[in-house]
């Protein structure tokens, strides 16, 4: 984000953020899970699509992800650290 308020806001919010993700997601989850199944019967191939599509994006910011994933791991140890 080039816009520095703008990321002050995301990372001032992330929980708020996550929290209502997380609820939006276990309240729509029937819907959610129905609307895959109907697209999976409508497009046998859409599957197979969505595979390719999530292995080449892993592929093209695979170092972007593990640096993502690392940075949220030393986060977790330090709560724990904190919390001891």
């Amino acid at each position: 984000m080039a816009d520095a308020k703008k990321q002050e806001y995301y990372v001032n919010n992330k929980e708020k953020r996550i929290k209502y993700q997380r609820e939006y997601y276990n309240k729509n989850k029937e819907r959610i899970i129905r609307k895959k199944e109907l697209k999976r019967a409508e497009d046998p191939e859409w599957s197979l699509r969505q595979k390719e599509y999530n292995k080449k994006y892993y592929i093209e910011n695979k170092e972007k992800i593990k640096k993502q994933r690392e940075n949220k791991r030393s986060e977790q140890i330090s709560e724990r650290s904190v919390n001891l």
